[in-house]
């Protein structure tokens, strides 16, 4: 039997507490998430290639590879609001979704919430891989946010 892992967290992106990091527009953190998403490989070194296959309203349809194999997934796009990846619906994982959403409680105090919805998983697992698992989210969407930051300085040309 399978079971569904749920999972979420915040980012802060801009910190009155730090003055060093560069504050981002919604506009800006939506460009850069917006190319996480169409370039995986800059955050996965196990990705050889990535590429979109198909582009609609609001969606965007991907293929990855990595070695002899690859996968395709779907992207919902809602500009400078938030992108959901759904897992490919022939794989392992088929009914897992991420939900990226930008959040701004006051005027640019901006988060990021990543919600994962993990099917396949077995059910005998152990708590500690669950915890695991969640401990590798969240660095690998610190990750996100990093790469976030540097292709924003890139394209606009601000120093990080």
């Amino acid at each position: 039997m399978n079971q569904t892992l749920h999972h979420e967290h915040l980012v802060r992106i801009n910190d009155p507490q730090n003055l060093a990091a560069e504050w981002l527009t919604r506009e800006q953190l939506w460009a850069g998430l917006r190319h996480t998403v169409e370039a995986p490989q800059v955050l996965d070194a196990s990705i050889d290639s990535a590429s979109v296959k198909e582009v609609g309203p609001g969606t965007l349809a991907r293929e990855i590879r990595r070695g002899s194999s690859s996968m395709r997934d779907e992207v919902l796009l809602v500009p400078n609001e938030l992108l959901q990846i759904r897992a490919d619906a022939h794989g392992a994982f088929a009914g897992s979704t991420l939900t990226i959403t930008i959040e701004e409680p006051a005027p640019q105090m901006l988060f990021v919430r990543f919600k994962y919805e993990v099917c396949g998983l077995d059910e005998e697992r152990e708590e500690e891989e669950d915890t695991a698992r969640c401990c590798a989210y969240k660095h690998f969407d610190i990750d996100r946010i990093r790469e976030v930051r540097r292709y924003i300085a890139l394209t606009s040309g601000y120093m990080l």
